[in-house]
């Protein structure tokens, strides 16, 4: 059975139910200046149902003085943080008190990983100067690695955060403050070399250069140790790299 907000999403009035709302917001105001918690809670009911927040009832808006607060359940942290954002760009005079619970179906370890592992593989920003390894264990996922820079360190977390499964993320990042001259003469010699040459726009590329005080790493995987020992060397004897860390694995045929 569809819930009331469902079917206001998905009859032909939802243009005139928003008008109808924002006069009753504008008009329908107590003497302190706030719109009555009636139409309070409706405008925040429709906003995190047009959001594909509120399904079946599994949130409950309540507003309390100068509070709102938010119960029921989300299955990703992403959609619990967001129900909690929507309603408070809704309101912003008002605390919101965010009470949702994350729940989810049973997924396996491998899977969650998996999960994780693709959507920040097919973030944007994810690239060669970049190297992020997903671990988990009762809820919980470990992001360890590097980003080269700092604000990519919440854009990951978020991509973990959309995964159903994942309960809470431990975001263990570090900042290797950009690829420097170092970095990037490493990158253009080992892709613009014909045994790796396009694979820089993989979205996982197969060789990431992390470098720290003129030290390089190369992390990722490659199909063989001749490639493993000619990235290193390329980047051994004409980057100028004081210290060279190779860490690449070999896919076993």
């Amino acid at each position: 059975m569809k819930t009331k907000m469902n079917i206001i999403l998905n009859s032909g009035v939802v243009l005139f139910f928003c008008l109808t709302l924002f006069t009753q917001l504008t008009f329908a105001k107590s003497s302190n200046g706030h719109p009555s918690k009636s139409t309070l809670k409706i405008f925040v009911e429709y906003r995190l149902a047009k959001d594909h927040l509120l399904n079946d009832n599994n949130i409950n808006v309540e507003i309390n003085g100068n509070k709102i607060i938010l119960t029921g359940t989300e299955q990703t942290i992403y959609e619990r943080n967001q129900a909690a954002q929507e309603t408070q760009d809704v309101a912003e005079n008002y605390v919101v008190v965010n009470n949702i619970n994350v729940t989810s179906p049973f997924v396996s370890d491998s899977a969650v990983v998996k999960n994780v592992q693709k959507r920040i593989f097919k973030n944007v920003f994810y690239g060669v100067f970049d190297w992020v390894t997903v671990h988990y264990k009762n809820g919980i996922v470990t992001l360890k690695g590097w980003v080269h820079l700092p604000w990519y360190k919440s854009q990951f977390q978020k991509e973990a955060e959309k995964v159903v499964g994942v309960k809470s993320v431990n975001n263990e990042l570090q900042n290797t403050f950009g690829p420097g001259n170092i970095g990037r003469r490493a990158a253009r010699l080992i892709y613009n070399d014909p045994m790796f040459e396009g694979m820089e726009y993989y979205s996982n590329p197969p060789i990431h250069i992390i470098v720290n005080n003129g030290t390089v790493l190369l992390e990722g995987s490659v199909m063989s140790e001749a490639q493993s020992g000619w990235a290193s060397n390329l980047v051994r004897y004409y980057t100028g790299a004081i210290t060279i860390k190779d860490n690449l694995s070999v896919i076993k045929g």
